[in-house]
């Protein structure tokens, strides 16, 4: 196996995506994207940070596992 093979395979990419998902979701600290634009019980507090750290998480999701939570492949 390549480099490059190892670099772009599915796994590589579909974890990467999870992890970064999962940061900006759980650690993002800026300012404007840290509004709270409402709260819920279990969740917590809903910002746009953690809205667009879910996205990348459940492409993440869908890169590792084949299911496409987002119906993204009919639009692609």
């Amino acid at each position: 196996m390549d480099i490059k093979g190892m670099l772009l395979n599915k796994t590589t990419v579909g974890a990467s995506l999870v992890l970064v998902g999962a940061g900006v979701a759980l650690g993002a600290n800026l300012r404007i994207l840290n509004r709270v634009l409402f709260s819920l019980p279990i969740v917590g507090d809903v910002t746009i940070t953690r809205i667009m750290g879910m996205v990348v998480g459940l492409l993440g999701v869908a890169v590792l596992t084949g299911f496409d939570p987002l119906s993204l492949e009919d639009e692609v």
